[in-house]
């Protein structure tokens, strides 16, 4: 896998989402970076979810059942499918506005295997957290690349369940203070929110917690999250 050493991990399954993401790339689904790159990154998500269910954290979802995870925009794939290879006791919905791409990921999970524990919707983040069953009914949403952290944080909390969390990718801050100064508190209280810092690998993630559930008001109708973001 070019290099890429994965202590631990179903190397057989990321194997196969590996071909998946090749494929991807050919049908111009996946942007540039090596694909162990996107591997090892999509791979730095299940570490932050892994310790946020640690002892001493308030564990994410109930110890008997899945943890149910949405990959917001999912894209080609990244991070969910890696997710749902790695982490064997999760439940995981991937989510996309594009037809095309939703029926790749439909094609992809048969693929590598994970047709009983993955599904794919395809819909707009605004009218999916309004659904029943798919609104406060996730203990973690995972967000590659969605958008600027107003959006990220307005489309991404309805789906958590209270306590749950949300897990940004975060690009390289030049200093602390300014990769906070992204998730004002003040911002993220409007939707019941509260930012618990940075995971850093390689990559560096954003762990927020879904501190009671979110208000009835959002998401707001299609389009006006990035339009008029909250901060």
């Amino acid at each position: 896998m070019d290099g890429l050493e994965l202590p631990g991990v179903d190397l057989p399954g990321i194997e196969l989402v590996r071909e998946v993401l090749v494929e991807a790339r050919s049908r111009g689904l996946l942007g540039s970076g090596s694909v162990s790159g996107h591997i090892e990154h999509a791979i730095g998500f299940g570490v932050a979810i892994e310790l946020n269910q640690s002892a001493d954290k308030p564990p994410v979802g109930a110890a008997q059942d899945p943890v149910r995870v949405l990959d917001l925009g999912s894209g080609a794939g990244l991070p969910g499918l890696v997710l749902a290879t790695i982490l064997p006791h999760t439940q995981t919905t991937l989510l996309d506005s594009s037809a095309r791409r939703c029926e790749f990921l439909r094609e992809a999970v048969v693929s590598c295997g994970l047709s009983p524990r993955v599904d794919v919707v395809n819909e707009r983040a605004e009218v999916a957290g309004r659904l029943p069953g798919i609104r406060s009914s996730f203990d973690v949403v995972v967000v590659r690349s969605f958008g600027p952290p107003p959006v990220v944080a307005e489309c991404g909390s309805p789906f958590l369940v209270t306590g749950g969390v949300m897990i940004v990718s975060e690009p390289p801050p030049d200093r602390e203070d300014e990769s906070n100064a992204r998730w004002p508190n003040d911002g993220l209280r409007l939707l019941c929110l509260e930012s618990q810092g940075t995971v850093k690998t390689e990559f560096t993630y954003r762990v927020i917690r879904q501190d009671a559930p979110c208000p009835e008001q959002f998401p707001r109708r299609t389009g006006i999250p990035s339009k008029r973001p909250l901060w």
